[in-house]
């Protein structure tokens, strides 16, 4: 390997590649130590030095820190069916900092819901009628703080949109458009190799017609989850950010 050359200067894109880079070959050579490692606050201050904005290494820090629960992809649908995030923070958030909590749930997912409490437990639901538009949202948030933490769990199912997307998709236009293509493939058929040969001909355009259908039904839905679970990160995020701030946290022994 020919080694760079001492005098050259690299740029800040360069530089940011360069350390990147050996962050990764240092993470895979390395033996994993439990016990290595840095305080967030280290993090903060290399952040300043590198001119990184802390707050942003606190925000990718709760990001990490987020469980993710989501369900395996479904083969058929491509993505899960329903999205689960949960987060639990240490110390406990009071009930008074509940409907800040409730405008932020508000305004990052859209909409209104309603809010109730069980206990100390607080719940949000999106508001909705009973048969939903493709483009509605079922999210229900719940806030538990108990024994010095606070958990924060977000969930969404989605079934309702991939029905409703596919159905639309295969059922409708794949299944009105599909005669005429059929139809067409059949005359193709018959053009070019006989009538022995219309059938199958139909057939096979028929099934690639339905086919083309699925697939774009699948990448819809696909980006549809993508879409709404970057908001329901964004959302924990602040949430947790939220929590982090103004809860009560335990006296250190």
């Amino acid at each position: 390997m020919t080694e760079p050359s001492s005098s050259r200067r690299y740029n800040e894109k360069e530089f940011a590649l360069i350390f990147k880079k050996a962050s990764e070959l240092q993470a895979s050579e390395a033996p994993v130590d439990s016990s290595a490692g840095m305080s967030l606050a280290e993090l903060e201050q290399i952040a300043r030095e590198t001119g990184l904005d802390p707050a942003l290494i606190r925000r990718a820090a709760a990001d990490l820190d987020t469980r993710v629960t989501d369900r395996a992809p479904s083969r058929f649908l491509g993505a899960p069916s329903t999205l689960r995030l949960e987060r639990t923070i240490d110390g406990e958030i009071s009930p008074d900092e509940y409907e800040a909590i409730v405008l932020e749930i508000q305004r990052t997912v859209g909409g209104m819901g309603a809010a109730s409490t069980l206990g100390r437990t607080l719940q949000w639901t999106s508001a909705g009628t009973g048969r939903r538009r493709l483009s509605g949202r079922m999210v229900q948030v719940t806030l538990t703080p108990k024994n010095g933490r606070t958990t924060i769990r977000i969930e969404e199912p989605v079934s309702q949109v991939a029905r409703a997307l596919f159905a639309a998709s295969m059922g409708g236009i794949g299944m009105g458009m599909m005669p005429l293509v059929s139809v067409g493939g059949g005359y193709l058929g018959t053009a070019m190799a006989g009538p022995g040969a219309a059938a199958a001909a139909a057939v096979a355009t028929g099934a690639a017609f339905l086919g083309a259908t699925y697939l774009f039904a699948r990448t819809v839905f696909n980006k549809i989850v993508s879409s709404r679970g970057e908001t329901l990160q964004t959302l924990m995020s602040r949430l947790a950010e939220h929590v982090a701030a103004t809860a009560t946290k335990p006296p250190k022994e």
